[in-house]
């Protein structure tokens, strides 16, 4: 794991908007995970070189605090060929959740582990989009309805001091497929 963070270090270097990696096992997923607060929407057609790009390259909310978000959300395009996000797809085949439960996102300063609890498609104003809460807003509640939603009960207990991350792609019809996941495990850098 300290191979990928320093990696991480790396991209940093040649691209300030590269808050880490997203490694997803068994599936084509392994990219930069980019940023950019006052242009939210720039790394859906731009690669992480800042070229133009139909492909894009997978981000973070603008909206995203890394450190305060309840819920994180990374965006990335649903490609034919099964690149970018277009692989999250396979999570609707029997099996392959049970293959495939768990992925790992590397930042300068830590490996996190995750294991997939919920997916389903959603339309694209779905609550699954809501980033932070209000103190008279229960968290706990927006994880039963994300459980309730989703296509297989995976048996992941989630809660409202878990930290969530959603990963989202184009679905079709107006929809979006959405692999919610719950932080299972850090390592620090140097392990």
């Amino acid at each position: 794991m300290t191979e990928k963070k320093s990696d991480v270090n790396g991209l940093v270097k040649k691209n300030k908007d590269c808050i880490g990696y997203v490694e997803i096992p068994g599936t084509t997923i392994s990219y930069p995970v980019m940023q950019t607060k006052d242009n939210p929407d720039f790394y859906l057609n731009h690669d992480f070189n800042r070229n133009y790009s139909f492909y894009g390259t997978p981000y973070l909310s603008a909206y995203c605090d890394v450190n305060k978000s309840d819920n994180l959300i990374i965006y990335g395009h649903n490609m034919k060929n099964g690149s970018m996000f277009g692989s999250l797809k396979q999570y609707k085949n029997d099996g392959f959740y049970e293959k495939n439960a768990y992925f790992t996102v590397f930042t300068e300063d830590a490996a996190y582990r995750y294991q997939i609890f919920a997916y389903s498609d959603v339309p694209e104003d779905s609550d699954v989009y809501t980033t932070g809460y209000l103190p008279d807003e229960t968290f706990d509640g927006f994880l039963t309805e994300l459980l309730k939603s989703s296509y297989k009960d995976t048996g992941v207990a989630v809660g409202k001091d878990d930290k969530v991350l959603t990963l989202s792609t184009c679905s079709g019809d107006g929809l979006r497929f959405v692999v919610h996941a719950v932080r299972v495990d850090e390592h620090e850098s140097g392990m």
